[in-house]
């Protein structure tokens, strides 16, 4: 049996999209496990979910539906850490350095 090229093709690109597009669910599950984003860069986030989203106007244009549902998931993806990064991040602040005034003894204080 043969396999029409335009099938390998399609093949290859569907099985480049999952990977690529799936690469993303062990850093959403773990930031979702431990409420922790602070290394992750919300600039490549924000970049790449441009990115894809340009993928997806590209897709859309050449009706290609690996590109499109492959770079849709990326971005929502992306989106998502990108929510979790903001939300996570006001979680973690840590508390500010105590003040001059708290160190002091309560004698100096007055």
């Amino acid at each position: 049996m043969q396999l029409d090229s335009s099938v390998f093709v399609t093949l290859v690109g569907s099985a480049a999209a999952t990977l690529t597009t799936g690469s993303f669910l062990p850093q959403i599950i773990r930031a979702y496990r431990t409420k922790k984003m602070q290394d992750v860069s919300p600039y490549l986030m924000a970049l790449f979910a441009s990115g894809t989203t340009l993928w997806l106007a590209y897709g859309v244009f050449k009706a290609d539906w690996v590109i499109i549902i492959a770079n849709l998931l990326g971005t929502a993806f992306n989106l998502l850490l990108l929510y979790m990064k903001y939300v996570y991040g006001r979680r973690s602040k840590p508390p500010p350095p105590p003040s001059s005034q708290s160190l002091s003894s309560p004698d100096e204080a007055r």
